[in-house]
């Protein structure tokens, strides 16, 4: 027989499941508690008995699992320990985030504008590019004062530019075109305000020759004998031509007498012959 220190604890283990939770029995004597083997237990165990230390009964309701009974939990928490959380980047300091810039911030916080697309910026410089030389070159040329540019106007279509004759004084400019032509500015305005005169010397006949398409008709006679059929454009592009363009679309043959009598007829708002 073990001496009384050494005394056998017999242990019986049990799980009872009930409505609404499981109890888990851990110990079924109390500790330093000496039992027989019970009825039917091998031999070799009872020989042989265990020492076993008491275990706590805890009640756990379904679905619940307390830090220290979670073997998830804690190799969670032992790998914490092992390897530990990198430290959270500081917040960023928001001083000069107003939009405004200065020596100690800058503009771009949250009420800073979005990033602009490069290709975007470069397609609107060019444009302001464009239409701030055809508004020069316009200022620059005798009588053009009266005119203003309508830009992107849907009557001239895919035209560089147009003008109507019977409302002279708006010059309609394709700001699309020119972005993908720059060179063909200057020689376009020119161009265009050869149609204004045109248009200048038809109004101020009309009231003399009795309407405006008599006036219209007249000059068709005077311009058409110069400049053939086509007298519309020709005397244009020769206006263009004396006012210094370096590109013509419909004729650089300018030289005539009659020719050149119009142009200057035109470019001094006198109507020609």
């Amino acid at each position: 027989m073990l001496p009384s220190r050494a005394r056998p604890l017999w242990v019986i283990l049990a799980a009872v499941t009930l409505t609404g939770g499981v109890v888990v029995v851990g110990a079924g004597t109390a500790a330093g508690e000496h039992r027989s083997a019970p009825a039917g237990f091998p031999a070799r165990a009872a020989e042989h008995p265990v020492r076993v230390e008491p275990v706590a009964v805890r009640l756990v309701r379904a679905g619940e699992v307390a830090p220290e009974d979670n073997p998830g939990v804690l190799s969670a928490l032992a790998r914490a320990e092992r390897e530990p959380l990198a430290a959270p980047e500081p917040e960023r300091s928001t001083a000069g985030a107003t939009g405004t810039s200065g020596r100690d911030g800058d503009a771009s916080g949250a009420d800073a504008a979005p990033p602009t697309d490069p290709a975007a910026e470069t397609v609107e410089a060019l444009e302001q590019d464009v239409r701030a030389h055809a508004a020069q070159v316009l200022a620059s040329l005798p009588g053009a004062e009266r005119v203003e540019i309508a830009w992107d106007h849907p009557d001239i279509g895919n035209h560089l530019g147009g003008v109507r004759l019977d409302k002279p004084t708006v010059m309609m400019l394709n700001s699309r075109r020119f972005e993908a032509e720059p060179h063909r500015v200057a020689a376009t305005v020119k161009h265009e305000v050869g149609h204004f005169y045109q248009g200048a010397v038809i109004a101020a006949r009309a009231e003399a020759a009795g309407g405006w398409w008599n006036a219209y008709w007249e000059l068709d006679a005077v311009l058409g004998s110069a400049f053939g059929s086509a007298w519309m454009e020709r005397s244009a592009d020769c206006v263009a031509l004396h006012l210094g363009a370096d590109w013509t679309n419909y004729t650089s043959e300018c030289s005539a007498p009659g020719q050149q009598a119009a142009v200057e007829a035109l470019v001094g708002l006198r109507f020609p012959g």
